[in-house]
């Protein structure tokens, strides 16, 4: 489709084309690399968010580690009194407003539980005592892992009952008195911190619409989430269950463990394809993590890239209009060249060619179809002259051709009259006149004269010397009844005065139709064979013999040979022999002989020569006839029974 297109449309497709995959070179290279070094530098600000994160809260509970650490001291240098611990409750809540509230949880003795705890309502400060009968704070892990692991300990966030139900996270440390050689735990000492403020600081950190952050314990469980309802009741673990993402288990089990990383996740919020990045809370084993959407992250790389593709887009208006433009200006010259030499095509040479200036290729090309037209003329005008003289030597060849043909024999059956014999010959020449010939005749009423030439050159000179062969030869053998003697005559004739060196390879014979004997002399022809009844196939014996007319003096044998009735004589030339196919081989004597091996017997010697031939015609294939194509058969039948 695109090849009949004309020059104009197709000169604008093709630049279409280029125009637009150098812009969606352009606008695909721009969203590759820009994708890439947008997320890689998401990547660094999402994990540089969430290591601040990180620090912040590292330094508010280090803050309260402190504070629970001096609050610890002067509880143990003071009296221990509820009274005057509660004070000093007080007085560590109220200077340090990151603490909700403080506690101290005296060691069970046996008798009654005292846990003084001092919290903030509002802008006031509240005191309680913890250990009530609905509250038994020796059974909750902010008491039990400090007393067990006699080390301080960061509870799991959890809703304080004691404190209103506030979100908290507690910080506990074990409080021990020297006695004697050990020491005894005098209680607990806790500070309690509101999560509302690492609520309030998660949400302020907003990466686009969809993006945001959240914080997970060491467990796993969630601390701060933009869903609520997954606060302090879901872990990472579980949600991974209950949504069918086995990732979440993976993500889950590196930031407990602490690692920091940069991985893509399907948002457990909107669904939609994110990014998640994760730092530890090395004082707590919490871990920060900030999500931001995919969309959003690639959102100024596809505003790029939609802008240059409308800047393509009004670059390819720009370069249609130009292209069209110069497409007109380079296709109008040429259609009228096209309209021009379609006139001409028509065989109008006397029609106008267009004017066009310049000096480019358009211009030359215009120049040369007025010089072609010339030529065109000219060549015409010689076309005809030579038509006319070709026809007029085609004319004559063909008389040449027919005048050749009636020189042999080509009536049959040639000797109706005759039942000793059956006699069939035929001659093709290569070209429309040849060289080869045949010719038989009645020397008397008992004795047949048999031959077959071939002339060394092909075409009117080998049909001229063809014809003077065939007269000498008739007139020779009226003078002359032997052979050998007839051929040295004819060649002493035939190279007198040859001043072309054109010679002939000829076998003539003389058979007496009385008993078949057969005299015979060959001048370089190919020998003859003769059939058997039985089959077999042999060729005549060899004698001595040169082409004939090519030199003086030269002596030939002769030989004889004796046919029996149904024997079959058959003389053919190189044609024959020497036929080639498409691949340069030749037919051979071996072929020739398997076809005459097929025709031993009673076939007539017609069907004999038709089949040699269509075996022939069958091996070439096609091929050029490279060499005239001349046979004669002869079935000697012997005298009729009187």
């Amino acid at each position: 489709m695109f090849r009949n297109l004309r020059i104009g449309p197709r000169l604008v497709l093709l630049t279409l084309l280029g125009g637009s995959l150098v812009v969606g070179t352009i606008t695909g290279f721009c969203y590759f690399f820009g994708s890439r070094q947008i997320e890689q530098d998401m990547r660094e600000k999402a994990i540089s968010v969430a290591l601040g994160t990180a620090s912040q809260i590292e330094v508010v509970q280090r803050g309260v580690e402190k504070v629970l650490s001096g609050c610890a001291a002067r509880i143990q240098d003071s009296a221990a009194s509820p009274e005057r611990v509660a004070t000093i409750l007080q007085d560590t809540v109220a200077k340090n407003p990151e603490i909700f509230g403080a506690a101290f949880a005296y060691a069970s003795d046996g008798s009654r539980q005292h846990a003084p705890y001092v919290y903030r309502s509002g802008a006031h400060l509240l005191r309680k005592d913890l250990a009530t009968d609905n509250y038994h704070y020796d059974v909750w892990d902010w008491y039990t892992l400090p007393r067990d692991l006699q080390r301080p300990v960061w509870s799991e966030p959890y809703f304080d009952k004691g404190g209103g139900g506030t979100l908290m996270v507690t910080y506990s440390a074990p409080l021990y008195q020297a006695e004697g050689s050990g020491r005894k735990l005098l209680g607990v000492v806790t500070c309690n911190v509101s999560l509302n403020w690492l609520t309030t600081l998660l949400k302020s950190i907003r990466f686009g619409e969809t993006g945001y952050a959240f914080l997970v314990s060491k467990n796993g469980a969630y601390i701060c989430h933009p869903r609520q309802d997954y606060v302090v009741k879901e872990t990472l673990f579980s949600a991974a269950e209950e949504a069918g993402r086995p990732e979440l288990r993976t993500i889950g089990r590196r930031m407990t463990a602490g690692e920091t990383g940069f991985i893509p996740l399907r948002n457990l919020v909107s669904n939609a394809p994110s990014h998640l990045a994760f730092a530890p809370v090395p004082a707590t084993g919490w871990s920060v993590s900030v999500v931001v959407s995919d969309a959003e992250l690639l959102a100024p790389v596809v505003s790029l890239s939609r802008s240059v593709a409308a800047v393509g887009a009004a670059g390819f208006g720009i370069l249609l209009l130009i292209t069209l433009f110069i497409a007109r200006t380079i296709t109008r010259p040429v259609r009228l060249l096209d309209e021009a030499t379609a006139t001409l095509a028509l065989g109008d040479l006397d029609a106008p060619l267009p004017n066009i200036p310049g000096n480019d290729e358009i211009a030359h090309l215009a120049e040369s179809f007025s010089r072609m037209r010339i030529e065109l003329k000219r060549s015409m005008a010689e076309l005809q002259r030579t038509t006319a003289a070709k026809q007029k030597i085609e004319s004559e060849l063909e008389i040449a051709r027919s005048i050749q043909m009636s020189l042999v024999p080509r009536t049959f059956p040639a000797f109706p009259d005759r039942p000793e014999f059956d006699l069939y010959a035929e001659l093709h020449p290569a070209r429309a006149i040849g060289g080869d010939f045949y010719d038989f005749f009645m020397l008397d009423q008992n004795r047949i004269c048999i031959a077959i030439g071939d002339v060394s050159d092909k075409g009117v000179p080998a049909a001229l010397f063809m014809a003077v062969v065939r007269t000498f030869l008739k007139a020779i053998w009226r003078d002359e009844e032997s052979p050998a003697k007839t051929l040295r005559r004819l060649n002493d004739e035939l190279a007198e005065d040859n001043a072309t060196c054109m010679f002939v390879t000829l076998f003539c014979a003389v058979l007496d139709l009385r008993n078949g004997s057969m005299r015979y002399a060959c001048g370089g022809h190919n020998l003859p064979y003769i059939l058997g009844r039985d089959g077999t196939v042999r060729c005549i014996k060899r004698l001595q013999g040169v082409t004939v007319g090519a030199m003086e003096g030269m002596i030939f044998a002769e030989g004889e040979e004796r046919m029996v009735p149904g024997e079959v004589f058959f003389l053919y030339t190189d044609g024959i022999s020497e036929a080639m196919n498409q691949a340069e081989e030749l037919f051979g004597e071996e072929r020739l002989k398997d076809a005459l091996q097929c025709f031993a017997g009673e076939a007539s010697v017609s069907d004999l020569v038709e089949d040699v031939r269509n075996r022939v015609e069958s091996f070439t294939d096609g091929a050029e006839q490279s060499d005239d194509l001349t046979m004669v058969a002869f079935r000697y039948l012997g005298l009729p029974e009187r």
